[in-house]
């Protein structure tokens, strides 16, 4: 694992009073205090903040008391499209999201192996398909060892907590999913400007014959939307294939449709 245990921890990267309780992630509507998953924090989340391509450092970001770990970083990183979202964690969430990792880093081995990630249980009742690990392994796993590293994992538990505060702002019926119509404004405030074929379509993938899209069904649509900004990067970031070009949501927005539209 890259850089140092953080306080509270031994010298082998654990916690010297063992793993603090899991709590859930809050309730979040946008514009108003909501409590996060860390006891007796409450902030304010506005859109902007669940918007991905929007996140900025937190003011007391955990990379600001924590050189030396920025110096360990492996520079492949900071070059992904969501490096913002590790940046954005405060320093009481770095802690928080490294008891979440002890947690699922069963065999103790400093990384994250797939099968572990199939068996875990993330914040707000979050589990993963087969395929959806598949594919946030695909989008964390700089490397391509088959194994995410802390800092990797940072990035996929900020991503899930977003989509969860996104699934919870746009149920607006409280009933714990959420109608056809209110995934297309819910892709949206994450910043997937996609047309209302291409909603339709990935509720029909996901959702496996529900007429409904709970939970589980979002976090896999958001994971093949993750994946292919991913994959977007790939090639509006590599020289190989034409200049360079600052990121456009938009434009992304209709490289996604046209995507989904293979899967039809």
């Amino acid at each position: 694992m890259y850089g140092y245990p953080v306080g509270g921890m031994n010298l082998s990267g654990y916690p010297m009073n063992g793993i603090c309780p899991i709590q859930p992630m809050g309730s979040v509507q946008v514009g108003v205090p909501v409590i996060t998953n860390t006891p007796g924090m409450v902030t304010s989340v506005p859109v902007s903040a669940l918007c991905l391509w929007n996140l900025v450092p937190s003011s007391n970001s955990w990379m600001n008391s924590r050189v030396q770990c920025q110096i360990m970083l492996d520079p492949m990183l900071r070059n992904n499209w969501w490096w913002n979202l590790v940046q954005s964690v405060s320093v009481t969430q770095f802690n928080s999201v490294y008891m979440w990792f002890l947690s699922v880093d069963t065999d103790r081995s400093g990384t994250i192996e797939i099968n572990e990630l199939m068996m875990a249980q993330f914040p707000g009742g979050i589990t993963l398909t087969p395929q959806t690990a598949l594919r946030l392994m695909r989008i964390f796993d700089v490397d391509f060892n088959g194994r995410i590293s802390f800092y990797e994992y940072m990035g996929m538990h900020k991503f899930l907590e977003i989509c969860y505060n996104v699934f919870i702002q746009c149920d607006t019926n409280r009933s714990g999913t959420m109608e056809p119509h209110e995934i297309i404004p819910a892709l949206r405030i994450l910043g997937f400007f996609v047309n209302q074929r291409t909603a339709i379509v990935l509720h029909r993938l996901f959702a496996h014959g529900s007429t409904i899209c709970d939970l589980n069904c979002w976090i896999a649509l958001c994971a093949f939307a993750a994946q292919t900004r991913t994959a977007y990067q790939l090639i509006t970031m590599n020289p190989y294939y034409g200049i360079i070009q600052p990121f456009n949501p938009i434009e992304f927005g209709k490289f996604l449709d046209i995507i989904t539209s293979l899967l039809e």
